[in-house]
């Protein structure tokens, strides 16, 4: 019986290559979206390795940026500027309202990177950077998991020292990171004194295995990068009046400078959006096209069905219940969209030879499989039921009467 509605099916094959095709479109298209919806659901529920709440960001945009060109002094432009930092940190930790307070080149939910290679000691590294002082693990709560974060102690160091998340210190293998010596491409040697948890700057929906690295910035030096804002932590049951008082305070600590405070949630909100909306924009046209198919599938079986009302009331003549001719229409339309789907399964089972499983994982690439799979079948299959019905309602009379 399936081949002889194999035969059917391909018998009508110009009939329903358009409607094969949205449907094989449709496939691709809901393959695509609830992959990247089932990752992003996985990303958002893995921790972040910080704590943006209560954490308010400012950003400092310096003025009268005169580098020197002479040799041995291309920072000495910054001294003047650090110094100024160190006394706005100075001034917040005064503050009641204010828990900790620390600078850094870039906050989380920051789209803007450092990446950073480097090849020593036989290892290749991968890293995304970002500059720090002493109290930026206050700040956003990191976890310890070896080893010690920077302190005081470190401004005297023989070298530069650096902690990484423990992403970044898998690839140091079975030796250990701790105590070890790297070098960026910058080449210069820095000191591994500890390791957090998996940071992930870019927030919930950041990829996994962002490999963190920071290094400390002296502000008594010119040690480290040059710091471009502060990330301070507000105690409990402070006003949002507070941030007027905060602005004008750093003001008038460095009138030349401008200074921008934004809350964390607020930037983590605008970031998530970012990632968001190629997700909103692929479920509409996803949602689009399964509605195309829907209707077209629909009234394709319809018309089909109206056309083989000879061939059905024969078919009831000869003995067929009701039962068996929904059966056999319902099994045309599977078949109908198998065709779609094995071409676009062949299509899709080539893309982890393309890499696409560094961007999603695994797990994501299979439950964007079955999922498609099972609502292209739900759909078809919903499709026919109503035609279905209606060709198990033919009697064989109603043959006779058809012209």
């Amino acid at each position: 019986m399936t081949g002889h509605l194999l035969k059917l099916v391909w018998k009508r094959k110009r009939a329903n290559a358009l409607l094969t095709l949205e449907i094989f479109f449709s496939f691709i298209v809901l393959f695509i979206v609830t992959t990247l919806g089932a990752e992003m659901i996985m990303r958002y529920r893995r921790p972040l390795g910080f704590d943006y709440h209560g954490v308010w960001s400012a950003g400092i945009a310096f003025s009268d940026r005169a580098p020197t060109t002479q040799k041995g002094h291309e920072k000495e432009w910054e001294v003047p500027h650090r110094a100024m930092i160190e006394r706005m940190l100075n001034e917040l930790r005064s503050l009641p309202e204010i828990d900790a307070a620390a600078a850094c080149t870039s906050p989380p939910y920051i789209l803007a990177t450092q990446q950073s290679k480097g090849d020593y000691n036989g290892l290749h590294y991968e890293f995304t950077r970002d500059s720090v002082t002493d109290d930026y693990a206050k700040v956003m709560r990191l976890r310890i998991l070896a080893g010690r974060w920077f302190g005081p102690q470190d401004e005297a160091a023989r070298e530069p020292v650096v902690v990484l998340d423990s992403d970044a210190a898998r690839q140091f293998g079975p030796r250990g990171a701790v105590g070890q010596l790297l070098r960026f491409s910058d080449h210069e040697q820095y000191r591994i004194i500890g390791i957090i948890a998996p940071f992930r700057k870019g927030g919930e929906f950041s990829p996994d295995r962002v490999n963190m690295a920071f290094d400390r910035i002296s502000l008594r030096s010119t040690s480290g990068a040059m710091p471009h804002y502060i990330v301070m932590r507000i105690r409990p049951g402070v006003p949002a009046v507070f941030e007027q008082t905060l602005t004008r305070r750093l003001h008038a600590i460095a009138p030349e400078y401008a200074v921008r405070i934004v809350r964390m949630d607020w930037m983590r909100r605008g970031t998530n959006g970012v990632y968001r909306q190629p997700a909103i924009l692929g479920s509409m046209v996803a949602v689009f096209l399964v509605v195309m198919v829907f209707l077209g599938l629909t009234g394709v079986l319809w018309q089909n069905v109206t056309r083989r009302t000879r061939e059905i009331g024969l078919r009831r003549a000869l003995g067929a219940t009701g039962l068996a001719v929904n059966l056999q229409i319902l099994v045309e339309v599977t078949l109908l969209s198998t065709v779609a789907v094995v071409v676009g399964v062949i299509l899709i089972a080539q893309l982890p030879i393309l890499g696409v499983l560094r961007v999603v994982t695994p797990t994501a690439y299979a439950i964007g499989t079955g999922s498609a799979l099972a609502t292209i079948y739900g759909l078809t299959l919903l499709c026919g039921v109503y035609p279905s019905w209606l060709a198990g309602r033919v009697q064989p009379a109603q043959a006779l009467h058809y012209e």
